[in-house]
């Protein structure tokens, strides 16, 4: 969800998208010629984290500006709401394995559990089970999801002392473990400036990461048996590749391939992380495109997040959708459903 630039004391970050029900289709001519590009939500200020529930054939997602977690039930087309009473931001939700209705949701620089039936309400009250950045209090959580044995990771990043700036190299990226108020936080990347986002290969060796300052998605190497992470080495670069836009959130799909959110950019980006080609784009009708996950019966529909946060009269007028969620059909690929997080109040 951010555009960076360098700046001599900060990193400009540009946010966004737009209003109104999802109602038209449009298809994108950018590489996938077949490919149907369909609003299919109300607009959000700065809509982001998508995560399938295969389970309930919906999507969750975050709009962070206000402070709410999301849901679309997509065979009814239902979107519900519900902030979180007190908090500042909302950045990311996951749901719990086996627990209906519990999720751990980033609230400000807390992990927090929440309790939520998938209905409007105009208030929920998170648990707080652990905090991080404490040197840092002007920061924030950004992007988060669960690795394939449901450890939750999650990533901060730094304070905006003006609207549209974001100090450097002030986030982290965290693996959170434990069980009940005994969660606990270890720090394994520092010195990021956006942490963003996150993927796993089907072999579970490898964990691709952004950190969207860096304009490139990067592969760790994975231990799925302890969490740990190792060398770190860039496999696809958006400028030396000519891609309009900074990376933002990413989903991985059966072909082990990645696609990337561009923000500022109006594309999503496919990406061979082996051959660090890339293999296509996906045009989006919002200019602010902050994630991606796959999701629908079939698991080949690509949901993709977008923001209207800081877009002016004139842009939101040529971007009636910006904010929407969208869903993209006929893209002859197929990705996995959402992981949740493996956590046990107790």
């Amino acid at each position: 969800m951010w555009l960076l630039t360098t700046t001599p004391l900060a990193l400009l970050l540009l946010l966004g998208p737009s209003s109104s029900p999802a109602v038209e289709a449009t298809t994108s001519r950018s590489a996938y010629a077949d490919c149907v590009v369909t609003p299919v939500t109300r607009a959000v200020e700065l809509g982001e984290g998508p995560h399938w529930s295969h389970e309930e054939q919906a999507l969750y997602f975050v709009d962070i500006k206000s402070s709410s977690i999301n849901r679309l039930h997509v065979a009814t087309g239902k979107q519900t709401s519900a902030p979180i009473g007190g908090a500042s931001s909302v950045d990311f939700i996951v749901p719990v394995v086996g627990r209906p209705g519990a999720f751990l949701v980033a609230v400000d620089l807390s992990i927090s559990e929440v309790q939520w039936d998938g209905e409007d309400v105009s208030s929920l009250t998170g648990r707080a089970l652990v905090s991080v950045d404490a040197d840092k209090p002007d920061n924030r959580f950004n992007d988060g999801k669960a690795d394939p044995a449901g450890r939750l990771w999650g990533g901060t990043m730094g304070p905006e002392p003006e609207v549209g700036h974001v100090v450097p190299k002030q986030g982290s990226l965290y693996l959170f473990e434990g069980q009940g108020a005994a969660l606990s936080s270890q720090a394994w990347l520092t010195g990021v400036d956006i942490s963003n986002g996150l993927a796993w290969s089907a072999d579970n060796d490898t964990m691709f990461y952004i950190d969207t300052g860096s304009n490139r998605v990067d592969a760790l190497d994975y231990d799925a048996a302890t969490g740990q992470i190792g060398a770190r080495r860039p496999v696809f670069d958006l400028i030396q590749n000519n891609v309009t836009g900074h990376p933002d959130g990413m989903t991985i799909d059966r072909n082990g391939n990645l696609w990337v959110a561009c923000f500022d950019g109006s594309q999503v980006i496919h990406v061979d992380p082996r051959t660090r080609q890339l293999l296509g784009r996906v045009s989006i009708p919002a200019e602010r495109v902050t994630s991606v996950a796959f999701g629908g019966p079939q698991l080949d529909v690509l949901y993709v997040t977008t923001s209207r946060f800081g877009l002016t009269p004139e842009q939101l007028a040529k971007q009636p959708h910006a904010g929407s969620v969208f869903a993209v059909t006929g893209l002859g690929v197929s990705g996995l459903p959402g992981q949740s997080v493996a956590y046990s109040s107790v």
